[in-house]
């Protein structure tokens, strides 16, 4: 059974709207999902190119409550985000009437949108010169389901983990572990170099390279 329909089995009461203009209609990320809008946001950086969704029937699963002007977004995030990008205009809204979520519903949820995003990071081609892969596995480690990361850990390397592995990711992303570490060798170069040019032109910023201890104050801020 593929997501759509476990979405479906789960809140199979559903209304149908086709939008004209999809820029103009009110939609935010439901705050139960902002953690997984984030890990989104940051695969979306980095993507090699935008995502082709030209072949694509536009629809969108929204959830509407009589608390909110609009609709918020928990699912399908990374369409929601590539119709935003490319300017989509018309659209078929999938609107799901929740006033709230009950505890199970939201574990459910959370743990199906973890799945989303997993599949997402396994379709997708990244620039991984631009990934910050410590960032991204603490985004994925912090806000996806538990126990999604469990069940992929076992599939994968039968090791009970909750959390993702650097090794984990490569095998997502399809490169290898010795190029994330590489990426994260040279991001631990430029800001060292970084660092190095402030302290050249700054005494504050030589400070806190120097002593470790040390507080920030506007005075030293500004004289520096």
């Amino acid at each position: 059974m593929d997501l759509t329909s476990e979405l479906l089995l789960k809140f199979p009461k559903t209304q149908i709207k086709a939008v004209k203009n999809f820029q103009k209609i009110k939609i935010m990320i439901d705050p139960n999902a902002y953690g997984l809008h984030l890990c989104y946001l940051n695969i979306f950086q980095k993507l090699a190119v935008d995502l082709d969704i030209s072949n694509r029937i536009k629809e969108l699963h929204v959830w509407k409550s009589e608390k909110i002007d609009g609709y918020t977004i928990f699912n399908n995030i990374h369409l929601y985000l590539s119709y935003v990008k490319q300017d989509v205009k018309e659209i078929t809204l999938i609107i799901h009437q929740q006033p709230t979520f009950s505890d199970d519903e939201l574990v459910f949820l959370k743990e199906l949108c973890s799945r989303e995003f997993i599949q997402f990071i396994k379709t997708v081609k990244l620039d991984i010169k631009s990934l910050n892969p410590r960032k991204t596995l603490h985004l994925i480690n912090t806000h996806l389901s538990r126990q999604t990361l469990l069940t992929l850990n076992k599939k994968t390397s039968f090791k009970p983990h909750h959390q993702m592995s650097l090794e984990l990711l490569a095998q997502l992303l399809s490169c290898s572990r010795n190029q994330l570490n590489q990426r994260i060798k040279n991001i631990k170069q430029e800001r060292t170099q970084i660092f190095t040019e402030l302290s050249q032109h700054s005494r504050c910023a030589k400070e806190l390279i120097d002593c470790s201890d040390s507080c920030i104050t506007a005075e030293k801020i500004w004289r520096s």
